[in-house]
C-alpha cells in the first residue's frame, strides 16, 4: 500500500511539473521583428522614412513645357507635355506618367523615383515609346537649394554606346520645378541636352 501511495504522489508531482513547464511555455511573449537581428536589419531596409517625404511635393497633375537640344549650340524643340505623379507600393515610390509630342509623334514615358534605404541615395528608372532600353539613375538631396541632382547613363543610338550624363531637379516652390540633364557633346564637354519647366497643374 505504501508502495501504491509513494508511486501515486510521484505521478501528481510529474503532471504538476510538466503542467507548469506546459503554463511557462504558453505565457512567454511570442518573438517579434525586433528578437530577429536579420529581421530587424530587413524592416529597417523596407520602412520608408523622412528621406521618402521628399518626393511628396512631386505628387499631382503637371503641365510641363519642354526644351531639347539635338545638338549643343542648336535651337532647342519644344513641345508640351503632361504629367501624373503618384504614390505606390505604400509610399516606397513614386511613379510618374508622361504624355506629349515629339517630333511631331505621340511620347509616352514612364518613370519611378525612391531613396534606397540601403545606397542612401535616390534611385530612378525611365522606360519610353522613343526607346527599347531601361534607363537607370540615382543622387542625391540638397535641402539648401531644393534640388535632387542624379547621375546615370543615357543611350546614344549614333555611336551604339551609353553616355553619362546627370541631370537636376530644382523647386522654385512648392508648385513649379525646372529639370536640366546634362551628357557630353562631341568635344567631350557636357553640354545641355534637355530643360522642362514644370507648373502644377489646377
Amino acid at each position: 500500500m505504501k508502495s501504491k501511495l509513494l508511486m501515486g504522489g510521484a505521478l501528481l508531482l510529474t503532471a504538476l511539473t510538466a503542467g507548469a513547464a506546459t503554463m511557462a511555455v504558453q505565457d512567454k511573449p511570442k518573438a517579434g521583428p525586433g528578437d530577429d537581428p536579420m529581421m530587424a536589419k530587413w524592416m529597417e531596409y523596407a520602412t520608408p522614412g523622412e528621406a521618402h517625404k521628399v518626393l511628396e511635393p512631386s505628387v499631382g497633375k503637371w503641365t510641363l513645357k519642354v526644351k531639347q537640344y539635338m545638338q549643343p549650340g542648336a535651337p532647342a524643340v519644344e513641345s508640351d507635355a503632361t504629367s501624373e505623379v503618384e504614390w505606390i507600393m505604400e509610399n516606397r515610390f513614386v511613379q510618374e506618367k508622361v504624355n506629349g509630342t515629339f517630333m511631331g509623334k505621340p511620347f509616352k514615358g514612364m518613370g519611378v523615383c525612391g531613396y534606397d534605404n540601403l545606397k542612401k541615395k535616390y534611385v530612378s528608372t525611365w522606360i519610353d515609346n522613343m526607346g527599347t532600353g531601361i534607363m537607370a539613375s540615382e543622387g542625391t538631396w540638397d535641402a539648401a537649394s531644393k534640388t535632387l541632382s542624379t547621375v546615370g547613363e543615357c543611350p546614344d543610338p549614333m555611336t551604339g554606346k551609353f553616355l553619362k550624363g546627370h541631370s537636376t531637379q530644382k523647386w522654385t516652390d512648392k508648385d513649379h520645378w525646372t529639370m536640366q540633364a546634362y551628357h557630353p557633346g562631341p568635344d567631350g564637354k557636357d553640354a545641355l541636352m534637355m530643360e522642362i519647366n514644370a507648373t502644377r497643374a489646377k
